[in-house]
């Protein structure tokens, strides 16, 4: 990543660890997301996905390693929070701030 890709970047994630008991479900990652990037995190149970999501959200400390975000940040669960009465779009969006659902439907 060049210098300016680096001032670009959205979240930076470099040498992250994060050890439960003997076992570290992260152990040197290295990640950056660029501002606008939309990231799909794939792996099996147990690979940290979650728990990555959890330190960039604060929502967890990390045992080593630098995480750079933004300060203003937003966390939305995991758990499924589908209303049956909506239809599909309406629960997509229903996560945007109010102002930005229009962006969403228009994606």
């Amino acid at each position: 990543m060049t210098e300016n890709a680096h001032r670009q970047a959205a979240v930076r994630v470099r040498g992250l660890r994060r050890v439960f008991g003997t076992r570290a479900v992260l152990d040197g990652l290295e990640l950056d997301i660029a501002r606008g990037e939309f990231v799909a995190l794939l792996g099996a149970s147990g690979s940290g996905k979650t728990t990555l999501l959890r330190i960039l959200g604060a929502l967890d400390g990390a045992d080593g390693g630098e995480v750079l975000v933004p300060e203003a940040r937003t966390v939305v669960f995991q758990e499924p929070r589908l209303v049956p009465s909506k239809k599909v779009l309406a629960n997509v969006t229903v996560a945007l701030p109010r102002g930005r659902r229009d962006d969403g439907r228009r994606a």
